[in-house]
């Protein structure tokens, strides 16, 4: 059986179960996954429907039945959850094939379909993690808003550098800001950089924040002019002692030296050695131990006083 696609109401794997799954059997079936709104404004060839009604609005359904009905071609039904609804009924009188979930399913809806297949949900591929890296590289923020001009001076540095290295991104999510697909998008130019070995990290809380800078060999961190003692992400690094490769500019605070407690991607000629990674993480830890909310609170209190 081949389909021309997947349609699904949500399409983000990060935020939606139903999405990841549709995306994992549409990479399976090598077809694309598309919205329902995509779907209704163009459709063609023989569709899976990948759905849990109860996430779809009504008159989003009610308008989906009617592109349905117009079709020339069949369609096939895969139910992530039941209602039991007058419009679920509808959808599945007229599919050619439905596939549920969990054989729950299928027994609740068998008076009115009784050639329901029951499947199942596989859960998350297991990855092989054996591969191992020279360098690690962390970095945080948005994935699709990371400054690039800094990764192109990166890669023409690492170009020349024969030790395998894998860029680790922690996204963080502002408020009034969604986790869109965008979100988590990597710019070309940065994938280029790392030959796509770029993995995503997530939202860390503090302590797995903590544990990652311990681990790895720099933070990497750019910014439109220069770094700044208000960057904490910057601060942190130096803190734990993990050397980070950063740009600056005469607002830098003086503490932030090249060579001694960062590295400023623009006086770098060649990727730091592991020694020299090693020396800055240690001169960072020193230069940034005053740097804690204890001595902000105690200057804040002397200068109440």
């Amino acid at each position: 059986m081949t389909y021309d696609c997947i349609v699904s109401y949500h399409t983000n794997p990060y935020t939606c179960g139903v999405a990841q799954f549709s995306q994992a059997l549409a990479r399976t079936l090598g077809v694309g996954v598309v919205s329902v709104v995509e779907f209704m404004t163009h459709s063609d060839g023989l569709p899976l429907l990948s759905l849990k009604l109860e996430e779809i609005p009504e008159d989003v359904i009610q308008d989906l039945l009617l592109h349905l009905s117009r079709l020339p071609s069949e369609f096939d039904l895969f139910l992530h959850g039941i209602q039991q609804s007058e419009l679920e009924q509808k959808f599945v009188s007229h599919a050619r094939n439905v596939y549920v979930a969990t054989a729950e399913y299928a027994y609740a809806l068998s008076p009115n379909r009784p050639d329901i297949v029951s499947l199942f949900a596989p859960g998350v591929p297991v990855v092989d993690d054996n591969e191992t890296f020279d360098l690690t590289l962390l970095t945080f923020g948005m994935a699709h808003k990371i400054r690039a001009g800094g990764y192109r001076k990166l890669g023409e540095i690492l170009d020349g550098d024969h030790r395998s290295v894998q860029l680790e991104i922690s996204t963080a999510l502002h408020e009034g800001m969604s986790f869109s697909e965008d979100f988590f998008s990597v710019n070309e130019e940065i994938s280029e950089v790392f030959k796509g070995s770029v993995r995503f990290l997530g939202f860390l809380a503090d302590s797995e924040v903590s544990r990652r800078l311990r681990a790895a060999d720099a933070l990497v961190a750019f910014f439109p002019l220069g770094v700044r003692e208000n960057n904490s992400t910057v601060v942190s690094a130096m803190r734990h002692g993990c050397a980070v490769i950063t740009n600056t500019d005469p607002y830098t605070p003086s503490w932030m030296k090249h060579g001694e407690s960062i590295f400023d991607i623009d006086r770098l000629t060649v990727f730091p050695s592991s020694d020299e990674l090693k020396n800055v993480g240690r001169g960072a830890m020193t230069a940034a131990e005053p740097y804690t909310f204890a001595r902000l609170a105690e200057l804040m209190s002397k200068r109440e006083t």
